[in-house]
């Protein structure tokens, strides 16, 4: 019976270290995959954006390889190396596999044996889209070393190795008394292993047993967290480092634009400089904050008592020549000394984005588009409205529509030009209002337009 109960000991242990092992690695190598890609589709846009000016992208590509410890290659769509962050290929011509499928228009990744050193090879297609239709003209080719993905498996297979023997040895002298009491929680820990292995990140297990295999099971579930909080971590970081620059970005490019036309004014020239310069300072704020903020949540406001109706204006204000250049009207009412405390910068933020998403989605087939945002103020609330007559969102969507890397236009509305986004601005607003104790509905119909309704409690 001893012997029985020995086997069966090494066999449960076994299983679960092989199955243990082999999901962490390729957890490990799937997240260092989506890393990649994640890198490398930031990358792409970077080189599209960039295409006239090669310096400054060799410099963005650089940065990028520096911050994923990987090399960076940009291809055109003739195999020619035209961005090479160790600049040593730059000018020669590449022909692997995966450059060959992303000029096909797919991504592509692979594991190699280079030099006695596991490499991870990804690449990713640069499509412009011309108006007409989407072309690929080249590719992004990162190479990353696996070496410590490698170390750290072996590491985890002699560390799960030295706790089985300990295990195995304990368990000699104490299987018969103990038999039932250990076999219960090492088939919790093989199912978990297995839902683990099968993609379900964050599984937890129930802890029954202050033993050995307890503390294996807060470790598992420590891991499993773990895991799961770096896989969404890393999405939501870039996503966001994305959506909260170009913000202030299309703030300033909206004033220069201003200026730009006809002859103005030296106080409106000093007016509009004074604004670029507040979108400035904020967009090096972003870029300070963004830097030492991982995840979304770990936004630290900055309350203080404001005018919510004067932040309003002032959003209202910088975002009119934005508006007026693409024939949205912008209406303000009911504005008035309403002081409320919050973040001034990120409610600002707030009515930057709704306005913003009103302006994008515009309906171009009507002649008359219009922005209406109301301020009310009743005796336990504060409630401001943001409504507009644009292409408007499907009422099967609105339940998602905060959810980051959600798109509002679907496919069954055909907006006659390409709108750019990264789904994830909506998502923001809601993060932000919830930190504020605020909320924030929406009520939409397609082809007749979307209203926002901020509810501020008193």
């Amino acid at each position: 019976m001893l012997i029985v109960y020995s086997l069966i000991i090494i066999l449960g242990f076994s299983v679960f270290g092989i199955l243990m092992v082999d999901n962490y690695k390729d957890t490990r190598k799937k997240s260092m995959e989506i890393r990649l890609f994640q890198t490398a589709n930031v990358v792409a846009d970077t080189y599209k954006a960039n295409m006239d000016d090669i310096i400054y992208a060799r410099f963005m590509v650089k940065s990028y390889g520096q911050q994923a410890d990987s090399r960076i290659l940009v291809v055109d769509k003739d195999k020619k190396v035209l961005i090479d962050n160790y600049n040593s290929f730059i000018g020669k011509t590449l022909n692997n596999q995966e450059i060959r499928t992303s000029l096909k228009g797919e991504s592509k990744s692979g594991v190699y044996e280079i030099e006695d050193k596991t490499v991870l090879h990804i690449s990713v297609p640069i499509i412009m889209n011309d108006g007409l239709e989407f072309k690929v003209i080249g590719a992004v080719l990162i190479s990353s070393s696996m070496d410590s993905l490698v170390q750290d498996v072996e590491d985890l297979k002699n560390t799960m190795f030295k706790i089985a023997i300990s295990a195995l040895i304990i368990s000699l002298i104490l299987t018969i008394i103990f038999a039932n009491r250990i076999t219960k929680p090492l088939r919790k820990l093989t199912y978990g292993v297995e839902k683990l292995s099968s993609g379900y990140l964050g599984f937890h297990i129930e802890e029954e047993t202050d033993d050995e295999i307890g503390q294996l099971i807060q470790n598992f579930n420590s891991m499993s967290h773990t895991l799961n909080n770096i896989e969404q971590n890393r999405k939501t970081f870039i996503n966001s480092i994305s959506h909260e620059l170009k913000t202030p970005l299309t703030s300033i490019k909206a004033l220069i634009d201003s200026l730009s036309i006809g002859d103005n004014p030296l106080d409106t020239y000093k007016e509009y400089l004074k604004d670029i310069y507040s979108e400035t300072a904020r967009m090096e704020d972003l870029v300070n904050y963004l830097m030492t903020s991982i995840k979304l949540e770990d936004i630290v406001l900055d309350i203080k008592k404001h005018d919510i109706g004067s932040i309003l204006e002032d959003t209202v204000k910088i975002m009119t020549p934005y508006a007026e250049k693409n024939g949205v009207e912008i209406i303000l009412e009911n504005t008035k000394n309403t002081m409320v405390l919050c973040d001034k910068n990120r409610v600002k933020e707030v009515f930057f984005n709704l306005i913003d998403n009103a302006i994008k989605y515009k309906d171009e087939k009507k002649g008359n588009n219009y922005v209406l945002i109301t301020l009310n103020k009743f005796k336990d609330t504060i409630v401001i409205s943001v409504k507009d007559n644009g292409l408007g969102i499907d009422r099967n969507n609105l339940s998602n529509i905060f959810q980051g890397g959600f798109r509002v236009l679907g496919k069954n509305i055909n907006k006659g030009k390409n709108v750019e986004g990264y789904g994830i601005g909506l998502a923001i607003v809601n993060n932000i209002l919830t930190k504020h104790n605020w909320t924030i509905s929406a009520d939409s119909s397609l082809k007749l337009g979307s209203v926002f309704t901020i509810t501020i409690p008193i």
